[in-house]
């Protein structure tokens, strides 16, 4: 007795403001005589696309991480390549800046050769110690 009534009082609501029960789709389930929600064309449709948007989620998660996992991988990669390459650039300047100082500590010893022989031999034309 208190559903139909509560039913009626529905039905004048909607009357006087002027919409239909098409218009409010949760109400069907209040008004309706049998004792649980009835489920028709519209929920089944809202369930089947409710489905389709969850496994379209899930298919996109599963792209995130694939591509993720890509950029791991690439980085990693060029990760170490750039430190191979930094090695090799160290080990090299390493092996110039060695020869460069080997050159001139013999450039320098050269220089100081030539200048104890010119100062020798100025020494012994002039006849001084």
């Amino acid at each position: 007795m208190h559903s139909l009534m509560l039913s009626s009082k529905l039905a004048e609501v909607l009357i006087y403001s002027g919409k239909t029960v098409r218009s409010f789709p949760l109400c069907r389930a209040f008004v309706s005589a049998s004792p649980r929600p009835l489920q028709g064309k519209e929920e089944a449709e809202q369930c089947k696309n409710v489905k389709e948007a969850a496994d379209a989620v899930k298919d996109g998660a599963k792209q995130v991480k694939e591509t993720t996992e890509y950029i791991q991988d690439v980085a990693s990669t060029a990760s170490g390549r750039v430190s191979k390459m930094t090695k090799d650039v160290t080990e090299k300047v390493t092996e110039t800046t060695d020869s460069v100082t080997e050159k001139a500590k013999g450039s320098v010893s050269g220089v100081v050769a030539t200048v104890k022989n010119a100062t020798d031999i100025i020494n012994n034309k002039t006849g001084g110690d």
